[in-house]
């Protein structure tokens, strides 16, 4: 019965996740889209395999080898797809670099190990299989586990870092949205410790139909995530910037709206009175060169980028 509550909601929350990929993106060319779809594919495809196995519906070895297809999309392309939405945040792409090299390289380490064992444990010679594959299982788990949290916490401080100019005017609406960022982020770390307490306390089975209940899950956060962001960057060019309200829109004589002046390091209001992109005790011209950068960062990340513009 849990096994297949699990199931429907994984693939409900797939269907879901294909419609609002369908319907919010404009251009389906860049990486994030595709890695979004890719992920999505592969839960879903792994949710069915596993079922299918599970009540013995087929050729136990096919089946076995889809699984690990499967579990590629769904947990490398997650990875991918933290990878991809980086640059939101942290424009010098050679920074992160990295990152895309930490994925191919756990792809190597972790998956394939893992496929060998897990596809000679499903043979007739099952036994010289079995116990490296439960030993070698846990460990990837807990590699990938490590290896969203590093790739989220890069996010979360490039976030923070890059949205310090909003964060020192202090508006409620803005650090709100900052707020919201982190405790989504929290909330996923949360699943995936649910997800290693499933497989380490030897709850196999649940872990196997769990997992793509978890990443699922996390897949639709990252629409809250993203949509949270971009309510704080800029769909123009360098001169002026916005912030949106709840319902997306602009805030007009409200909340910021203007220019940006580079040698004071304020933004004018519609009212004409300014505002120091610095919170420090010194006059606004002590702003720092950094943080005149960190502005334009924020400029330079509008939902074009990521194809959600029309």
């Amino acid at each position: 019965m849990t096994i297949a509550a699990f199931f429907g909601i994984a693939v409900y929350n797939c269907l879901e996740i294909s419609v609002i990929l369908l319907d919010r993106f404009k251009r389906r060319n860049g990486l994030y889209f595709w890695a979004m779809t890719l992920t999505t594919a592969g839960i879903l495809l792994h949710s069915i395999v596993v079922l299918l196995r599970y009540y013995a519906l087929g050729p136990n070895f096919v089946l076995a080898a889809l699984t690990c297809v499967g579990w590629y999309g769904m947990v490398t392309g997650f990875s991918v797809v933290l990878y991809s939405r980086l640059h939101l945040v942290v424009p010098d792409a050679s920074k992160i670099r990295w990152v895309l090299y930490l994925i191919i390289g756990n792809f190597f380490i972790l998956h394939v190990p893992v496929t060998v064992l897990f596809l000679g444990s499903n043979t007739v010679h099952t036994e010289r299989f079995l116990h490296v594959f439960d030993v070698y299982e846990r460990v990837q788990l807990a590699g990938f586990t490590i290896q969203e949290c590093i790739i989220s916490g890069i996010y979360v401080v490039a976030t923070i870092r890059t949205l310090r100019p909003i964060l020192a005017i202090k508006l409620p609406k803005e650090r709100k949205i900052v707020h919201h960022l982190l405790l989504v982020n929290v909330f996923v770390i949360v699943l995936d410790i649910s997800l290693l307490v499933t497989q380490y306390t030897g709850n196999f089975q649940i872990q196997t139909t769990y997992k793509p209940v978890v990443y699922s899950i996390k897949l639709k956060m990252e629409f809250v995530i993203l949509n949270r962001l971009l309510r704080l960057v800029q769909r123009g060019g360098y001169d002026h910037w916005f912030v949106l309200d709840d319902s997306g829109v602009p805030q007009g004589s409200e909340g910021l709206s203007g220019s940006f002046d580079h040698q004071q390091g304020s933004i004018n209001r519609a009212a004409s009175n300014e505002i120091p992109l610095c919170y420090m005790p010194g006059p606004a011209a002590a702003c720092s060169p950094a943080t005149y950068g960190s502005l334009r960062r924020i400029q330079t990340t509008p939902a074009a980028v990521i194809g959600l513009a029309k």
